[in-house]
């Protein structure tokens, strides 16, 4: 099915109708493409841009899943603004885009189970960008899934899945970007933009210092850069006026400095949003065959600035109450970015470990564990630890969630506490 981007980009409105109809006649074969649960920038690019180029090579049109609410949207300005452009410039819009809570998924599954005899096997696909296996609550995907793009460490799951691209660049949309190259040396320039947009948050800005970008992305970047329509006027990123911000930009600088500062703008955010914003979820089994739920959200928040503003107390609080939310057993707060130190603003890390009352009894063989990695975890200085909430900063600046949970997951696994 040969279409062009606007032409994709402007079927995607009768996507919500179509998982909503309630008759699996009318739905009839489907093929779905499901971002990671924490829906950044990368992820939602990646389902989008992944499911235009499956278009591409199939039969029928495929249908890109915006894993997370609606509402959520509001949390990610830098997202928000992207797609609104993106879409826009294509004769569509953000309300056009199928989001998590805008059908029932679960439904929609059932109708593709043997056990339900509505239609054959197969006829249901799922695909999935930037990330390897379904999230915790999506398990019931993993029978259905034909396709990985990913660049997070393998889970070692859906190991029948006919693709299986798994390779540790700095974005998922590099390795989307790398599959469109192979079947077209030239595309839309609005989806050059698109693409080009999460390679350079992801890294950076290609940053050599950021230890981030690869040269998967460096070529993917080279690509793209000539197809953008570039504008001829310089737009600064830095001002401090209300002036909405503005993608038409002269370059690649003014691009990932854009969205680099509305992705920053988290300070007005609750503590709950904050842990929401950018949030996943796992279950990962001990050496006992106990499984533990494992959450894990990205602040980019330093702690210093949040203690200030909310107090420990309230943080304590709001991490308390996020655990018993979600069900979990274990929640790790990384928070990221600049602070001033010695008058010198400075990017680093701090991290947030906590557990549940029914956990009590592990957290200290977990977090004695934890502390031996490699991610280099000190007391932080200012806080005072309570039984099952502990501060950390984290020297391995460079260690991202990609890093973090797996080394989490192995001192679980590993881990042989009563």
């Amino acid at each position: 099915m040969t279409t062009s981007f606007s032409l994709f980009v402007k079927s995607l409105a009768s996507n919500t109708a179509r998982l909503t109809s309630g008759s699996p006649s009318s739905v009839g074969k489907l093929t779905l493409v499901l971002g990671n649960e924490s829906a950044d920038l990368d992820s939602m690019v990646s389902s989008i841009s992944l499911a235009y180029t499956l278009t591409q090579a199939g039969e029928i049109p495929a249908i890109p899943i915006i894993n997370v609410n609606r509402s959520d949207l509001a949390l990610r300005p830098d997202c928000g603004l992207l797609l609104s452009t993106t879409l826009q410039a294509s004769g569509a819009s953000i309300q056009d885009l199928t989001f998590i809570d805008d059908f029932d998924l679960r439904s929609v599954v059932k109708h593709y189970e043997p056990a339900e005899n509505y239609v054959v096997p197969g006829e249901l696909e799922v695909w999935l960008a930037d990330h390897n296996a379904p999230a915790s609550r999506q398990q019931y995907l993993e029978p259905f899934v034909k396709g990985i793009v990913d660049h997070h460490v393998d889970e070692g799951r859906c190991l029948s899945a006919q693709t299986r691209i798994i390779d540790m660049v700095g974005s998922c949309a590099t390795l989307v970007g790398t599959m469109i190259r192979e079947k077209e040396e030239l595309i839309d320039p609005v989806l050059a933009k698109m693409i080009l947009s999460p390679i350079l948050v992801d890294t950076a800005n290609l940053s050599p210092t950021a230890m981030k970008a690869t040269d998967k992305d460096r070529a993917c970047v080279s690509w793209l850069f000539p197809q953008v329509q570039w504008s001829d006027v310089s737009v600064s990123a830095d001002k401090d006026d209300d002036a909405p911000l503005t993608l038409d930009v002269q370059n690649t600088t003014e691009l990932y400095k854009t969205l680099d500062k509305l992705k920053g703008q988290v300070s007005h955010l609750s503590s709950r949003d904050l842990l929401r914003k950018d949030y996943k979820q796992w279950q990962v089994s001990d050496l006992s065959g106990i499984v533990w739920n494992v959450g894990i959200s990205s602040v980019a928040y330093r702690l210093k600035k949040w203690i200030k503003r909310d107090g420990q107390t309230t943080i304590v609080d709001a991490v308390d109450r996020w655990i018993e939310d979600q069900g979990l057993d274990i929640a790790l707060v990384m928070n990221h970015g600049k602070v001033k130190e010695n008058g010198v603003k400075a990017y680093g890390r701090d991290l947030v470990v906590a557990f549940s009352a029914s956990k009590e009894n592990r957290s200290l063989s977990i977090i004695d564990s934890l502390v031996k990695t490699d991610l280099n975890l000190v007391p932080y200085v200012g806080t005072n630890d309570t039984g099952l909430v502990r501060f950390y900063s984290q020297l391995k600046t460079e260690a991202s969630r990609k890093q973090v949970f797996p080394t989490v997951k192995q001192v679980i696994e590993s881990d042989r506490s009563p």
